[in-house]
């Protein structure tokens, strides 16, 4: 039997573009313009943001093709309730915060996330 994939929660600041009502997405779609308007939600985040999103997806990214199968990732919210809660519950205070197993990494060094993830794969596996 194999083992369950390591379940990995990273609690974030999450960029995206709001949709409108239903009515009015439907409408903006259908006119051709819905794509425009989403792009222009996302370019109006400072650049800042925008560069630390890139790298935070491009880290989960690498992360999920060096260990296809093994790992399960929850990108939560940080802005939403869940990681406000998630916030509160681990004292976490800054962002991007990795949490395996309990232990937590806070930032965007892709040697420590890959060490940790490592860590605790080994231990699972001498389980």
């Amino acid at each position: 039997m194999g083992q369950a994939p390591l379940q990995v929660e990273v609690i974030a600041h999450v960029l995206g573009s709001m949709d409108h009502c239903s009515h009015c997405q439907v409408f903006l779609d259908g006119a051709g313009v819905g794509g425009k308007i989403h792009q222009q939600d996302l370019d109006s985040f400072p650049r800042d943001w925008m560069a630390e999103w890139q790298k935070l997806s491009g880290l989960i990214f690498n992360m999920t093709e060096k260990y296809a199968g093994q790992l399960v990732v929850k990108i939560t919210d940080a802005q939403g309730p869940q990681g406000m809660w998630a916030a509160l519950r681990r004292g976490i205070r800054r962002y991007p915060t990795f949490v395996i197993q309990g232990e937590k990494y806070t930032g965007l060094d892709e040697g420590k996330v890959d060490g940790l993830i490592t860590r605790h794969l080994s231990t699972q596996v001498g389980a």
